[in-house]
C-alpha cells in the first residue's frame, strides 16, 4: 500500500482517513496541521509537523503522497497550499470502490470521488477537486481545479463548474449550464441558467402545510 499524509487533522481528515483505508490501496501515516503540537496523537496517529515541513518529510521518505484533509469552509487554504506543493509532492487521487467512473475521464491530483458516485464519460477533473458520495456527473462535463461539490448533486451533459465553487447538497444543474469562478450554491438549488457573476445563491423554498 501506499503511504500517504494528510493535511489537517480535524473531524474531515478523520473521515478521510476512513475513506482512504477503504480502498484498499492506502496506508494513511499521519497529519500536518499548523495548530496542534506535532508528535500529539490523533486517533492513533501523530501529527508529523506543520504544513511547511511536508516538503522536508516526504524527502525523507516518511511517505510517499499527500492529500489535502481540509473542508470546504477553507478554500483560501486548499488553493493556496496546493498550489505551493504540487510538483515537490506527489497528491494522491482517492476514489472509492464503488464509484463508477466513465470511459476518457481526465483528471488532476488530489482528487476524491466518494462512494456510490458516478463521473460520466468524457469529463476533465480539475486538480483537488471533492466529489462527495452519490453525486452524479453528467458525461463531457468540466470541473475546475479546489471545486467541492457535495453529496447527491447531480448535473446533466456538457455543464462547467469553474475553480473554488461549493455546491450544496442535492442541487441540481441542467445540461449545457456554466457557472464560473468562485461560486458557492446553496443546498436544494436548480441551476437552469449560466451564473456569469462570483458570490453565493441561494433558492427560496419555503416549507408550507397543504393538509
Amino acid at each position: 500500500m501506499e503511504k500517504i499524509a494528510l493535511i489537517g487533522s480535524k473531524e474531515f481528515a478523520r473521515q478521510i482517513r476512513e475513506y482512504a483505508e477503504e480502498t484498499m490501496i492506502f496506508q494513511v501515516v499521519g497529519y500536518f496541521d499548523d495548530y496542534e503540537p506535532t508528535g500529539k496523537m490523533v486517533d492513533g496517529l501523530p501529527i508529523l509537523g506543520k504544513t511547511n515541513e511536508a516538503e522536508q518529510l516526504y524527502r525523507q521518505g516518511k511517505f510517499e503522497k499527500i492529500f489535502l484533509a481540509a473542508g470546504y469552509k477553507d478554500f483560501k487554504f486548499r488553493d493556496e497550499v496546493f498550489t505551493k506543493l504540487k510538483g515537490k509532492i506527489p497528491f494522491a487521487n482517492i476514489i472509492m470502490p464503488t464509484a463508477i467512473i466513465g470511459k476518457n475521464v481526465q483528471m488532476g491530483e488530489g482528487v476524491f470521488v466518494g462512494s456510490g458516485a458516478v463521473v460520466g464519460s468524457d469529463t476533465i477533473l480539475g486538480d483537488n477537486v471533492f466529489i462527495h458520495y452519490g453525486a452524479t456527473i453528467g458525461h463531457n462535463n468540466k470541473i475546475g481545479h479546489n471545486t467541492y461539490i457535495s453529496g447527491r448533486f447531480v448535473s446533466a451533459g456538457a455543464t462547467t463548474l469553474g475553480s473554488r465553487c461549493f455546491i450544496g447538497i442535492s442541487t441540481v444543474v441542467s445540461d449545457h449550464v456554466n457557472i464560473c469562478d468562485d461560486v458557492w450554491v446553496g443546498p436544494g438549488c436548480v441551476v437552469i441558467k449560466d451564473i456569469t457573476e462570483s458570490g453565493k445563491y441561494m433558492s427560496n423554498i419555503k416549507l408550507y402545510k397543504i393538509e
